[in-house]
């Protein structure tokens, strides 16, 4: 299945429901149609802390809707492409975690490229990438594997299709498609799983990896995810699916979720031994190596239209908007095509 929280025309309030063929059908819709009541189904807060039995009442309404479709009029199912697809859960909380080494590696270079010569950054970045290549230690008996994260800004979490200002601080703006897991609870701990694109701005990284990365991954509309929750039994394997990112029509990045490291047990071991876990928590597993600017050196424009696609996830879209005024002096050297928004 593919679960969706999306608005229509003139309607602001939110409404949970799945995708039946091309169409978005709110869940209320099919209970009434079909006279099946299903408290669980109200919203996602409430389908995810009820799993499993919240997912099997779903499934039998969208294997009524495939058959029935057509008895709904308007007003009861609306084309994906009319609707606004928000974040696809009411998120609880979001974490990141850097589970694909090679991104590391390869971000590392570029940024160290930039910042060698910089005596305050460089020795950060040195340590960085000795701690990020370096053997772990064996945990502690009883204690699971320790995992690395970062908490995102809950203000920042966006959906389908939105604009991101691109902040005046910045002259590298990074898109960073991630496979993410959304937690259910503990009969079910994994209710499915989404795009997440952590929007980073590169040239202001290196000065906050103490502190905490403000500038960095907190700018407006930064945390994107969807368009779906799709279930597990939909996405097969979610640790070996192509991802491929357009900018203006045209593969750009290419790469695959087979190089993340841990599996989503591995995150919930390590997040339910700090804390329980309440449903609706995202994890990010970390950026698929080779699909980011900051892999390669070769960053994304202002203005540019962006499609973030996951094999059996969907695609996951944005647009950079270009400068609303002068940008700030950047602490890297300026492209070419940035020129024109620091004269």
């Amino acid at each position: 299945m593919k679960l969706i929280r999306f608005t229509v025309a003139n309607s602001p309030n939110p409404r949970f429901g799945v995708v039946v063929r091309d169409q978005a059908v709110p869940f209320a819709v099919l209970q009434s149609k079909a006279g099946k009541s299903c408290p669980y189904l109200a919203d996602s807060q409430s389908y995810l802390a009820n799993l499993p039995d919240s997912q099997r009442a779903a499934k039998d309404l969208l294997i009524w809707a495939e058959q029935h479709l057509g008895e709904l009029g308007n007003g009861e199912r609306f084309p994906l492409n009319t609707v606004r697809l928000l974040e696809p859960v009411e998120v609880a909380a979001l974490f990141d975690f850097g589970l694909t080494p090679r991104h590391l590696k390869n971000s590392g270079e570029t940024i160290g490229k930039y910042e060698n010569d910089n005596s305050q950054t460089a020795p950060l970045l040195q340590a960085f990438a000795k701690a990020v290549m370096a053997p772990k230690a064996k945990p502690p008996a009883g204690q699971p594997e320790p995992l690395s994260y970062y908490k995102g800004n809950m203000n920042t979490i966006v959906g389908d299709g939105e604009i991101v200002p691109w902040p005046a601080y910045t002259s590298r703006l990074d898109v960073e498609p991630e496979l993410a897991v959304v937690y259910g609870n503990e009969k079910q701990p994994v209710s499915g799983f989404c795009i997440f694109n952590d929007i980073s701005a590169r040239d202001v990284q290196a000065t906050e990896f103490v502190g905490g990365f403000c500038l960095t991954k907190d700018m407006a509309n930064g945390n994107q995810l969807g368009p779906y929750l799709v279930t597990a039994d939909e996405v097969g394997d979610p640790y070996n699916l192509k991802v491929t990112v357009l900018v203006n029509g045209h593969v750009k990045y290419q790469g695959s979720t087979s190089e993340i490291s841990h599996k989503a047990e591995d995150v919930f071991a390590w997040l339910g031994f700090i804390a329980p876990i309440k449903p609706g928590s995202v994890m990010g597993f970390g950026t698929i190596p080779d699909c980011t600017g900051c892999d390669h050196d070769d960053f994304i424009d202002p203005g540019a239209e962006i499609q973030i696609t996951f094999e059996r996830l969907g695609t996951l879209r944005c647009r950079f908007t270009e400068p609303a005024g002068k940008l700030l002096p950047s602490r890297w050297p300026v492209r070419p095509q940035i020129q024109k928004y620091h004269a």
